[in-house]
């Protein structure tokens, strides 16, 4: 069985500018050279991409790739991890985790912890490019993301796109049942993971929901510890990695 694990870097633009330019920051160094690491421990091959898959869209939208892109038929699993992530844990997830189509977490609390924002994003109307008047307007009028399996008291499901685990079945499903990405674009101004939390939402997909140990947030933290198996440092606590990654984050524990 041949696995992956999937990276990439696109230089930060506008606001964000600081995160990084056209040189990997350290930050994302730190990431890299963690899953590499993880990789190695795993058995899996590892890639790093620099170039634009979509050239014309949003790059967060490359993330994308493993789906369309024929150099990725030849792997039976690939575990797509952001750069803001630091693996700790010894597990190998690829023999860990029973995968159908795609493993991935809920962002346990963000209809709390950004209420407002999700809000916005997610119900404005669909001239304001809201993403669920969006969703019906593709799916249905009937149609709304389905609730979360681990957190059923959570408004519905919304996967972070931080950790994704995809098996080949699951990316033949992408590639024949995703709707248009470049409807998406036209229509709303979000990124990828939004995109992917529409799709996923259609029952063609066997959606296994990872505990939030799996892609662990800095809100989610006890003690404002990094305390899960695969820790994920948001907006600027990214800054912080290239110290933790020399620390005990880089010596994986039986978590």
């Amino acid at each position: 069985m041949k696995n992956l694990i999937f990276q990439y870097y696109i230089p930060y633009e506008s606001f964000d500018a600081d995160m990084g330019g056209v040189e990997m920051p350290d930050w994302a160094k730190a990431g890299s050279a963690n899953a590499q690491k993880y990789a190695e421990h795993c058995g899996a091959e590892y890639v790093l991409s620099h170039d634009r898959f979509f050239p014309k869209l949003d790059p967060r939208l490359d993330s994308l790739q493993i789906f369309y892109d024929p150099k990725f038929e030849k792997y039976n699993n690939i575990l797509t991890l952001d750069l803001d992530m630091l693996v700790c844990t010894d597990t190998n997830i690829f023999d860990e985790i029973e995968n159908a189509d795609v493993a991935m977490v809920h962002e346990f609390a963000i209809f709390k912890t950004a209420g407002g924002w999700m809000k916005r994003i997610m119900e404005s109307p669909d001239f304001e490019r809201g993403v669920i008047p969006y969703g019906k307007k593709i799916f249905g009028k009937d149609w709304m993301f389905p609730k979360s399996t681990l957190y059923p008291d959570e408004q519905y499901r919304y996967m972070n796109g931080g950790i994704q685990l995809w098996s080949k079945e699951g990316r033949q499903k992408a590639r024949e049942h995703f709707t248009s990405v470049d409807d998406y674009v036209l229509h709303t101004r979000y990124t990828e993971q939004m995109y992917v939390n529409l799709q996923l939402s259609q029952s063609v997909f066997n959606v296994t929901e990872l505990d939030t140990y799996w892609n662990r947030m800095p809100y989610q933290w006890a003690g404002g510890r990094p305390d899960g198996k695969i820790n994920h440092f948001l907006a600027r606590t990214k800054f912080n990695m290239p110290q933790l990654e020399k620390t005990e984050l880089s010596i994986w524990q039986p978590i």
